[in-house]
């Protein structure tokens, strides 16, 4: 099994997954597992992380007692396991399609691809984000440019901006990001958001809807 299980975030999740296959619980679905702790595990065993996030959707609060019965609780161990809602990870629009699943000690963990736990990074870009991102392209030189385009791209109307014209935070953050990671500035509304515009009024014959749009993004 690739990976390094020994990092604090696979030694949790090792122990959870011991701990449930001991009590004999079925879960429902895989336990949803994102943030620094699938990097720490799959691309840079240094990098630093005080916990792992998993999401168990129906079953969040039986987990979460076992968690906190094996002494992975929040304020119980240095590095602890946090059990949260499914809509605090924010990924990329196709993370479902690129995710892959592991079996611990015969428990399903669902783990996203690293483009996709970046995503959900850019949404909130505090400084241990943005060392995330730097670590990841220091081991594999990815994401590029072209690749957080396209993502970006996807996610389109994230952008959107508020009645009083103010930018959303994944606006300002992308265009942190891009001066931190690559060194320059990005046009986020002629990079990202107008090739989107142009690409629906090649194919949809609504230019009352393609108006509307340009209104909401604020262009």
């Amino acid at each position: 099994m690739e990976g390094n299980w020994n990092t604090p975030a696979g030694l949790a999740l090792k122990a959870l997954a011991k701990a449930i296959s001991d009590r004999g619980i079925q879960l429902g679905a895989p336990i949803l597992v994102f943030g620094s702790g699938p990097l720490q595990i799959f691309v840079d065993q240094h990098l630093l992380s005080k916990d792992v996030d998993i999401s168990a959707g129906k079953q969040a609060d039986e987990v979460k007692a076992i968690v906190d019965e094996i002494g992975y609780g929040k304020n119980k161990a240095n590095f602890y396991i946090e059990v949260v809602p499914l809509y605090i990870f924010r990924p990329g629009q196709n993370w479902g399609a690129r995710a892959r699943t592991i079996e611990l000690h015969g428990v399903k963990f669902l783990f996203p691809q690293t483009i996709d736990i970046l995503l959900a990074k850019l949404r909130r870009l505090e400084d241990k984000d943005l060392k995330a991102f730097e670590a990841v392209r220091a081991k594999i030189n990815r994401p590029t440019e072209e690749e957080l385009i396209l993502e970006l791209q996807d996610s389109w109307d994230a952008f959107a901006v508020q009645r009083d014209g103010t930018k959303p935070d994944l606006w300002n953050n992308t265009e942190i990001l891009w001066q931190q990671l690559f060194g320059k500035q990005i046009d986020v509304g002629k990079t990202i958001l107008e090739p989107v515009l142009k690409q629906m009024a090649e194919v949809l014959n609504t230019p009352d809807y393609i108006e509307e749009m340009r209104q909401r993004l604020g262009l």
